[in-house]
């Protein structure tokens, strides 16, 4: 056997104790955080260097590879061999040893480089900048500076404490991400992916313009549990953007719709692509009741995906799929109940407040029985492993840029500049809320840029959370605001990942797919602000009041879903569009006024639009009776 074989067994061997070990903390929980935080992004980060080798992904491992490898797991099983004194070490007052001096300064390197291979350089470059401005930063003039530390007090703080590389975002893949990998891991390997298409097939398969129904009811459903809208893209895209093209939808617009659709699938609870639990740890407010706030926003996101496709094969003429070509929705339920089943099980957990790894460790291990019930189906050991390997791989990108996070969140700490950053954010918004949440919003866009969901959400939380708090907005809103940002920035232009990734599938240009899934997305820019201004939206307050949320946005969704498709009845004029978007804008935030004034909008152009599509109608029966006159 060649060098390379062994260690891409060693990597394969190394990726199943690495899920293994993450099934265990979510039975059992854990001890000593920093040591398993510790084994958590050691073991992750030597698969990075296994899986990832210096010339490239796939190609041969070299021996550089493999010591950086074992370097990755040195520096981290040096913290679990010395746990008792780091853990009870007063931080910078009790004196670092050389040793941990010069393993801290490799843990940084390493978690750079495991960044860069993975993910590439932009959150390298911002964790760097961090770095400098902890060593350089007393230099600075002004509020940006501080009181200054040494090289050893900076890496104390990032390596020997739970407030650098191994604070929340670690703590949060090791003790949250990776179970909820395992269990899509299993779903996928359990052959649910395909369910998933059959039951929605079913479902939508006859109406006008089902492959983009079909698309988008599958990245609900599926990259809810995900999490990750580039990945979900990829996956649904596949199939979809395939079957779009060919019923006759242009191959922008399926690349579009796909990556807007497959973006909202994280904000779908129960899963909501780890956000929720991210949300839970850093705001303290119970899991189930995040959810139950996001419910009315996802729905209303995906309201909006729909009305666009079916306004586009209204446009163009696409019909839906022939009865006999659609599989039987009665024969899919008994194959429901298999992959149901255990779904159902992991939200009931969830719902009565047990822990979400254990949840999902308890889902994976239903999935895995369920599997036994069908022949083709079924998992043996060999897809076991490589479902146990999967997970790992899946899980390296979230946990290596988590750690290039904890780099950033540990000079925020340490300098005091998340404090500083909201004086000025409240600053530059000069006492106006609506202004303090743009800025959020731009910064969330700019971070989003290529960066995975979890990482956005954390780096905005710690930067913007304090400055929008200041303004009384209240936390779950404000979180949601910055959950939803964080997320809507895949198809964001100029960097929209899920766009790119899409385009790919559907062979066409980056750009004509990413501008438009951005002008798709629309409904995800206006709703967070709704959030701020309306709790109704969150189905929080009186039942009258949600209610009329309810009945008032989805009106005003459908008026801004149909002003970017420019189409309603039939095609829109350009003054038609402005008033239902400007309508769409007005219902979305529900007062008697304004809500007033949108609803006799849309009415009077719903109207006008209808009877124009009634004389089109006519004047083209009469041409048609006319012809065959003359034939």
């Amino acid at each position: 056997m060649t060098f390379d074989s062994v260690m891409k067994n060693v990597a394969r061997a190394i990726a199943v104790i690495t899920t293994l070990y993450h099934v265990y903390i979510g039975f059992f929980g854990l001890a000593r955080p920093l040591a398993n935080y510790a084994i958590t992004l050691s073991l992750l980060m030597c698969l990075v260097f296994l899986y990832f080798p210096l010339k490239g992904k796939g190609q041969k491992i070299t021996l550089l590879d493999s010591f950086l490898a074992l370097l990755s797991l040195v520096v981290g099983f040096y913290i679990v061999a010395n746990y008792e004194t780091i853990s009870t070490r007063p931080t910078m007052i009790g004196e670092m040893t050389n040793i941990e001096y010069g393993l801290g300064i490799m843990t940084i390197l390493l978690v750079l480089e495991s960044t860069r291979r993975t993910i590439g350089m932009p959150l390298v470059y911002v964790a760097v900048f961090f770095l400098l401005y902890c060593f350089f930063g007393n230099y600075l003039p002004g509020m940006f500076t501080h009181s200054g530390f040494t090289s050893r007090d900076i890496v104390e703080s990032m390596y020997l404490t739970l407030d650098g590389i191994y604070g929340t975002p670690v703590a949060v893949v090791a003790t949250l991400v990776i179970q909820f990998v395992v269990f899509g891991a299993f779903l996928e390997g359990s052959g649910a992916a395909k369910f998933f298409v059959d039951i929605s097939m079913s479902m939508m398969g006859r109406l006008r313009g089902a492959a983009g129904h079909i698309g988008n009811c599958v990245a609900a459903l599926f990259g809810t549990m995900m999490g990750s809208p580039t990945a979900t893209t990829v996956t649904v895209g596949s199939f979809s953007i395939p079957m779009m093209k060919k019923t006759g939808f242009t191959a922008v617009f399926s690349g579009a719709i796909t990556s807007v659709s497959s973006t909202g699938a994280a904000l779908v609870p129960p899963i909501m692509g780890t956000a929720a639990f991210l949300m839970a740890e850093m705001t303290g407010i119970r899991y189930i009741d995040i959810c139950k706030a996001a419910t009315l926003p996802a729905i209303l996101y995906f309201i909006s995906c729909t009305l666009i496709v079916y306004f586009e094969a209204s446009k163009t003429g696409i019909t839906g799929f022939k009865k006999e070509d659609l599989p039987s929705f009665i024969k899919t339920i008994p194959i429901s109940l298999q992959y149901i089943g255990p779904i159902a099980v992991l939200i009931i957990l969830l719902i009565l407040g047990y822990s979400p790894a254990l949840c999902a460790v308890v889902a994976s291990f239903l999935i895995f029985l369920a599997s036994f019930l069908r022949r083709q189906t079924r998992m043996t050991l060999r897809k076991v492993v490589a479902t146990l390997e999967g997970a790992s791989k899946t899980s390296l990108s979230v946990a290596t840029s988590c750690a290039a996070a904890g780099l950033v969140v540990g000079g925020i700490l340490l300098t005091g500049l998340g404090g500083k950053f909201a004086s000025i954010v409240i600053a530059i918004s000069q006492q106006s809320a609506f202004l303090a949440l743009f800025v959020t919003m731009i910064a969330a866009l700019i971070l989003g840029m290529g960066m995975p969901l979890p990482v956005v959400y954390i780096l905005t939380a710690v930067l913007c959370g304090p400055a929008i708090a200041a303004f009384g907005i209240p936390v779950m809103a404000a979180h949601l605001f910055l959950v939803y940002f964080a997320c809507i920035s895949a198809v964001t232009p100029p960097v929209a990942v899920a766009a790119y990734a899409a385009a790919a599938i559907a062979d066409e240009n980056p750009v004509k797919i990413g501008f438009l899934a951005f002008k798709y997305a629309i409904v995800g820019f206006i709703i967070p602000y709704v959030m701020v201004y309306d709790q109704s939206i969150l189905l929080q307050g009186s039942v009258t009041d949600m209610l009329i949320a309810v009945v008032s946005c989805t009106i005003g969704v459908a008026a801004l879903s149909s002003a970017v498709s420019k189409w309603l009845f039939t095609s829109l004029a350009m003054w038609e569009r402005a008033v239902l978007f400007a309508g769409g804008v007005l219902l979305v935030y529900p007062e008697l006024i304004t809500g007033s004034i949108g609803i006799c909008g849309i009415g009077a152009v719903s109207f006008l639009n209808y009877q124009k599509k009634k004389s089109r109608f006519k004047a083209e029966s009469m041409a048609t009776q006319e012809a065959v006159s003359n034939m």
